[in-house]
């Protein structure tokens, strides 16, 4: 996207001057934004498509100058597609995950994000199994395609490797053809995180 076909609201350019952001890449960022929770220098700390992540997804590294990189409008959809162009192309069953970087609190660096899934079950249900110890486990669930998506992104680097994809051989996944991204996914409610902060949010705009 070109920053200088975006028009800026006078909402954009306020976010801008308080987090020291360029008006157009402010408006972008609020465009994509399902939620705006605050910021520092240079970015806004959103939720987009249930994601706590920066800028929204929108990034200008690696971006020719003057634009900016956007998520894909459903990354689900985009990844079953791009999975049948390739099963097409190389005449062989492979599952497709999309990938971004993202940061995780308190942790210096950042690692693999999937955002998009096709052919597998992305997350594997460890309740009920026994641990070392016989006990059940209670609410352990993996997160298969982050997981891969973590792999990946070790390879394909974030300033000029140019690795556009990586070939993952032998990943212990279950297949399936009717894969969503959102099975990934939880609500506020149900996250720790998430849950701890809003309430930590609401009680601050009421004091």
């Amino acid at each position: 996207m070109r920053l200088d076909e975006v028009h800026c609201s006078k909402a954009a350019a306020r976010h801008a001057k308080k987090w020291r952001m360029d008006n157009q890449l402010a408006q972008v960022v609020m465009d994509e934004a399902d939620l705006v929770l605050g910021g520092l220098s240079g970015f806004m700390l959103t939720v987009k498509d249930n994601v706590l992540t920066p800028n929204a997804g929108v990034d200008s590294k690696n971006s020719p100058p003057g634009t900016v990189t956007l998520w894909p409008k459903d990354p689900g959809r985009s990844a079953k597609r791009l999975r049948k162009i390739l099963e097409d192309q190389y005449r062989t069953n492979l599952c497709v995950v999309i990938v971004d970087s993202r940061i995780t609190p308190f942790r210096l660096g950042t690692t693999g994000l999937a955002i998009g899934v096709s052919g597998f079950v992305p997350v594997r249900d460890e309740r009920r199994k026994p641990d070392l110890y016989g006990r059940k486990v209670k609410v352990t669930q993996t997160n298969i395609a982050d997981d891969l998506a973590a792999s990946a992104h070790i390879l394909m680097g974030e300033t000029r490797e140019r690795i556009g994809a990586v070939l993952i051989r032998n990943a212990s996944v279950k297949l399936s053809e009717t894969s969503d991204p959102a099975d990934a996914k939880m609500g506020i409610e149900g996250c720790l995180i998430m849950s701890n902060l809003q309430a930590r949010m609401s009680s601050v705009s009421h004091s």
